[in-house]
């Protein structure tokens, strides 16, 4: 047969191609190897009836954490949390530090379906275990899946210029947490391609707005000049209410991610789509949605002529999903509530042409509650 899979007439969204119609989409092995209308379905190994469902690139998520061998810290599980709910590759931030980092290598992103990215944890230079600039500089070139230094909100601000001396040297990215420090503080240390993660978050330590309640100007030359202003919901990390004051400015993301992790996963984060459902829930688009959690997503992994995309020759990343119907509430860390009526649902997931057919979490009782951040509200449910 000329194709091992073919996906038949979906709605195709892919952004970086420009497409959103019905198409047809072949793979053969790892690639994606056609995508046209009305493509012979005798020329297929099997053929995916796609008809009233969307089909998307992989999704892409830059904020996760699936360093499990560490043990009794706040990982998940990569395959069952990423992969079966449609996210194909995912960027670890820094859940590892760099004395860590080869046994993180070995234990799990080896052993993982999802095609795992990470940076390092850069440590206190006060710490326990401190690393100088030389070697986390030298452990992002010794490893391919190492793409950089996270700079997290509960670490001393001098670790800061360290990670950016370790990434420069390094060839690598710096992701900061939002509210590690005053975000014009923060942004002044973040080049083009960097990430700032919790962007949206609830105010409560340092927002995003000045005193007037306007977005501060270095958030838009941030954006400007090729930071990656990124969601990372997580535990404390967004809020409706600050999303829809950026969004009411003309701000958006430009990327969406979870930052899942065992504080969150029951709730009020869950997963991807969820996350991304609730986009569509403030107004954002399809089209945007699906462009924050593939396209753009690929481009700040420096991948996007290889993932993140349908075109022909790229990894063959593909989701089918469907737009479920009806009534749902989506919760942000304040547990503030926003209804919709639709539901982003990945039911078929294809990485690098292996259709997934492994463990999928379910949730349990949620207990975020517990710490979540000042000013929480609990709404009667």
């Amino acid at each position: 047969m000329k194709w091992n899979i073919l996906i038949t007439g979906g709605r195709v969204i892919d952004p970086y191609s420009g497409i959103d119609g019905v198409r047809d989409v072949a793979i053969t092995g790892n690639k994606i190897a056609e995508i046209g209308e009305n493509l012979p379905q005798d020329q297929a190994d099997l053929v995916i009836d796609a008809s009233d469902k969307i089909v998307t690139p992989g999704l892409i998520d830059l904020h996760v954490h699936n360093y499990t061998a560490r043990g009794n810290r706040p990982s998940v599980d990569s395959d069952s949390t990423n992969m079966a709910y449609g996210v194909t590759t995912a960027l670890d931030a820094g859940t590892a530090t760099p004395s860590e980092y080869p046994h993180y290598w070995e234990s799990d992103i080896q052993n993982t379906k999802v095609r795992l990215y990470s940076l390092v944890r850069m440590p206190d230079p006060y710490g326990p275990d401190p690393s100088s600039v030389g070697e986390v500089s030298d452990l992002i070139t010794s490893y391919d899946t190492l793409l950089g230094v996270k700079f997290h909100h509960s670490q001393h601000f001098s670790s800061l210029p360290l990670a950016r001396e370790a990434v420069d040297f390094g060839g690598g990215i710096l992701m900061c947490e939002a509210y590690g420090a005053p975000i014009p503080q923060l942004l002044d240390w973040m080049n083009p391609g960097d990430i700032l993660t919790h962007t949206f978050h609830a105010a409560f330590r340092f927002p995003i707005f000045d005193h007037r309640g306007q977005l501060w100007s270095k958030i838009w030359d941030a954006k400007e000049r090729g930071v990656f202003l990124d969601i990372g919901h997580g535990a404390r990390g967004f809020a409706f209410r600050t999303m829809e004051q950026a969004l009411s400015q003309g701000f958006k993301p430009d990327t969406i991610s979870t930052d899942v992790h065992v504080g969150n996963i029951d709730g009020p984060v869950y997963d991807m789509p969820t996350t991304m459902s609730k986009m569509l829930a403030i107004g954002l688009s399809l089209n945007d949605v699906i462009e924050m959690s593939t396209q753009i997503p690929a481009r700040a992994l420096m991948q996007e002529k290889e993932l993140g995309s349908l075109a022909v020759g790229t990894v063959a990343d593909v989701v089918i999903s469907n737009m479920d119907q009806g009534s749902f509430t989506y919760l942000d860390v304040l547990h503030e509530e926003r209804a919709a009526k639709e539901k982003f649902s990945p039911e078929t997931v294809i990485y690098s042409g292996n259709i997934y057919d492994g463990d999928k979490f379910q949730p349990g009782e949620m207990s975020h509650k517990h710490d979540a951040p000042p000013g929480f509200i609990l709404t009667e449910t």
